[in-house]
């Protein structure tokens, strides 16, 4: 390999992974005027039937810094199409500060919708995201891209 090519590669690389958390579908809300941002989305992304999954929450006060802490003063569920709907146990994502993860495994395909709840800081929060996936439906069926 030449190394105009192995250069090549790498600003590749760089390019396709600055670029990847943009291409990630979260829906963001700004609450206490503009004080803090609550993004969310999903963890796995595109979402499936029967793929454990999670929500991907994060919270970023005004300047964009990500606030921590937050695993014991939020609470987040998750709602199927049925309007079924399970409480999720968040925690601490280990890897990207600012950020809570809480698993959940859905089962039948269609649009999910997520609720937080609870305190940043002395803010008092309850939010509802239903626009965090790129996909129509939000959740799509293992089904079709399933081989026997």
């Amino acid at each position: 390999m030449h190394l105009r090519d192995i250069a090549t590669a790498v600003l590749t690389l760089a390019v396709a992974s600055a670029a990847l958390p943009l291409a990630r579908a979260h829906q963001s809300i700004e609450v206490s005027d503009g004080a803090y941002r609550v993004i969310v989305g999903y963890l796995v992304n595109p979402p499936y039937t029967n793929v454990l999954n999670g929500i991907d929450l994060a919270v970023m006060d005004a300047n964009g810094n990500p606030v921590t802490g937050l695993e014991k003063s939020l609470d987040a569920w998750v709602m199927g199409p049925a309007g079924s709907e399970v409480k999720l146990t968040l925690r601490a994502n280990r890897d990207k500060e600012g950020w809570y993860t809480g698993n959940f495994l859905p089962t039948a395909p269609g649009e999910y919708t997520f609720r937080v709840k609870g305190y940043v800081g002395t803010t008092a929060i309850d939010l509802t995201f239903d626009h965090v996936a790129h996909t129509e439906p939000a959740i799509m069926d293992i089904k079709d891209i399933s081989l026997p």
